[in-house]
């Protein structure tokens, strides 16, 4: 036969009983904070590896160039092309890919800058028009 459940209080009261929490599973809430820690993880912009390896790759080729204003460049056109990235990012809500505008960017600031900026700079300072 079934007995009636006595209140959680009135079971404590009694000596050498024990109480009973009610309440979630421990197991139930920290299944509950790893989904919302992927639901987050999920809705984060995330930059692989790869990115990094192929930006530091270009400002790395700008620094062959020896001018500090090639490397400046390319460094900028890389952080506005990633800045460009995430706007269109946060218009279309879709995944894109991170490298094609910023790549894009830096090779055509580097090519501008160490092609016809600094030779017109080496021009300018040797007619003592600038420096």
């Amino acid at each position: 036969q079934r007995q009636p459940q006595q209140p959680q209080e009135a079971v404590a009261a009694q000596p050498g009983a024990q109480t009973v929490q009610a309440g979630p599973n421990r197991a139930n809430v920290q299944q509950e904070e790893e989904e919302e820690d992927d639901e987050e993880d999920a809705s984060g912009v995330k930059l692989g590896l790869g990115d990094f390896i192929f930006y530091s790759v270009l400002v790395g080729k700008a620094a062959t160039a020896d001018s500090w204003g090639t490397i400046f460049a390319s460094y900028v056109a890389i952080l506005v092309g990633l800045a460009c990235t995430l706007l269109i990012l946060s218009i279309i809500k879709r995944a894109l890919p991170a490298l094609p505008i910023s790549i894009f960017f830096g090779l055509i600031f580097y090519f501008t800058t160490s092609e016809s900026v600094s030779p017109m700079l080496e021009q300018l300072a040797v007619y003592q028009l600038y420096y």
